[in-house]
């Protein structure tokens, strides 16, 4: 089984190994729907014969999906591997994971981070604004109430502005926004710690105009917003009033 290489691979083409081979055969067959959430594979010895290669090549290729959380494996009378449910809350977990060990890593420079995250932000807030129900209504007004009780704690105001962007998210109705909205403030809570360096007006500031906006339905009014209440904390980490690094910015303020 062939694949395209890399750009930077001199060759064309990449070859697969064995339980890749048998990795691919199985995804395959999922994006093809004849392997649905919850089924159970054949045990590893029906899918050597079948794939006509080793037990223990089968076993790499399906450990490698498993890996990746596409199968998983279940114990007792009806143990072995299933198809996994693709549940966005895992992939909300493994967005984190992956975000928080590259940025350990410095494969991802917190900077890059952020700048993605004021990509999200704004279509969060504009998203909102067009999908709000009230429900998301009421719980936005529950934050907006919160706003001067914590205005003399800074951990507090951070909590309520990760709280409040969570709720945004929601108000959106797109799951698959909720769960990148969900990995994002999981790291950002890694990389800011309880951000007493930042002042609860700085934090929280402009978060009452978003509201406003969402509450009539603004979506720009509402993009806008978010511009503003992210240019406070972008310029104080080192980005620009747009989200994009600033040449030579420094990070040591930011808490591992």
């Amino acid at each position: 089984m062939l694949r395209r290489a890399h750009a930077d691979n001199p060759f064309p083409y990449t070859v697969l190994t064995a339980p890749q081979q048998v990795a691919a055969a199985i995804k395959r067959e999922i994006l093809e729907g004849s392997l649905k959430p919850g089924d159970r594979l054949p045990s590893e010895q029906e899918l050597g014969h079948l794939f006509g290669v080793s037990r223990p090549t089968v076993r790499s290729g399906l450990q490698e999906l498993c890996a990746a959380q596409i199968l998983v494996v279940q114990r007792g009378r009806n143990g072995g591997y299933h198809v996994g449910d693709f549940s966005l809350q895992n992939l909300e977990a493994s967005v984190m994971e992956f975000i928080s060990l590259s940025l350990v890593v410095e494969t991802l420079k917190p900077d890059q981070f952020l700048e993605v995250r004021f990509a999200h932000e704004l279509l969060c807030a504009e998203t909102a604004a067009h999908r709000r129900t009230p429900a998301a209504l009421a719980k936005l007004e529950q934050i907006r109430n919160q706003i001067e009780d914590v205005a003399g704690e800074p951990r507090r105001a951070f909590e309520l502005d990760l709280q409040f962007h969570r709720a945004l998210a929601e108000a959106t109705r797109n799951p698959l926004i909720m769960s990148i909205e969900g990995a994002l403030i999981a790291v950002l809570h890694r990389m800011i710690g309880d951000a007493r360096q930042t002042a609860p007006s700085e934090t929280l500031g402009n978060l009452t105009e978003i509201i406003d906006a969402v509450h009539e339905g603004d979506g720009e009014g509402a993009r806008g917003a978010m511009r503003r209440h992210l240019s406070r904390s972008a310029i104080h980490y080192g980005l620009g009033s747009d989200g994009a690094a600033r040449p030579g910015a420094s990070w040591t303020a930011v808490a591992r």
